[in-house]
């Protein structure tokens, strides 16, 4: 029989054994959320097309792209910045965890130089990273990008981002359930040709941008049908075809008809490293 102000031994060693027990799930659920640690380098030399002078303020980034998936956004397995950037060219060291390199996975470098948020050069073409452990080193050429209405509040450059599908004729696009691809597009760079997905099949289309002016034609789609999805796809498409003009705000990009009016906005999207 315990005694008013005495402790149950028993109660106790149960109270200390349950506390041991959360502290390590906490710990263990802490350790699975954190990305792993960098233990390996892409190194190589970013130099720019034509002779500049960059100012102070300026800052430079290369990112380690993980773009396997097509259909989902490039997942960030490492990024260097610099600020100030200083001078090119720049050496390349971006550290990386070697553990996510896998053999056949897709890897690419990109790079910006950006002034309070705005992208003033970038890479133009893909530079993949040689899988072979030993060679992971690349050679970017930075392009600068025209000063024009709209894309001086870019923050990210027109093509080779994943453009993600928020807002269809002024109406939010549905959140894809957990694991599928949302709609998106992607302007490839080094031909004037766009990939994508509409909430059920993928389409290539032909592109032309001169100025503001951004024009698609051509468009080839797969037959697939999906009921969830589909209006959005049949939707998304005709807006596509009627895009006449684009701005870049940000990491935002709005598409826009013959009358300058919105037909869709969409989101640069990128995975972080989980």
């Amino acid at each position: 029989m315990n005694v008013l102000g005495t402790r149950d031994p028993s109660r106790c060693s149960s109270a200390v054994g349950l506390a041991l027990v959360l502290l390590v799930v906490l710990a263990t659920a802490g350790c699975a959320s954190r990305p792993p640690e960098p233990d390996a380098v892409v190194t190589g030399v970013a130099v720019a097309r034509e002779r500049v002078v960059l100012p102070p303020e300026a800052v430079f980034e290369a990112t380690l792209l993980d773009v396997t998936q097509p259909d989902q956004p490039p997942v960030v397995l490492g990024r260097q910045r610099r600020a100030p950037a200083g001078q090119p060219p720049f050496a390349l060291q971006i550290p990386y965890p070697s553990s996510r390199f896998v053999p056949k996975g897709r890897y690419e470098v990109r790079a910006t130089i950006s002034l309070e948020d705005r992208v003033l050069w970038t890479t133009d073409t893909r530079t993949p990273v040689p899988q072979d452990a030993a060679y992971r080193r690349v050679s970017l050429q930075l392009l600068r990008v025209p000063p024009h209405a709209a894309t001086v509040e870019a923050a990210v450059p027109l093509a080779l981002t994943h453009w993600r599908l928020v807002e269809l004729e002024g109406e939010p696009v549905p959140v894809p359930a957990e694991g599928s691809a949302a709609p998106y597009l992607l302007l490839q760079a080094d031909e004037p040709r766009a990939m994508g997905f509409g909430g059920c099949n993928r389409f290539l289309v032909d592109y032309a941008v001169q100025g503001g002016r951004l024009q698609f034609a051509g468009l080839v789609s797969g037959i697939s049908l999906c009921l969830a999805s589909g209006a959005t796809e049949e939707r998304y498409l005709a807006a596509l075809a009627a895009v006449q003009s684009f701005r870049l705000q940000g990491r935002q990009l709005v598409l826009r008809d013959a009358d300058g009016q919105p037909l869709m906005r969409l989101e640069a999207a990128e995975t972080l490293l989980q």
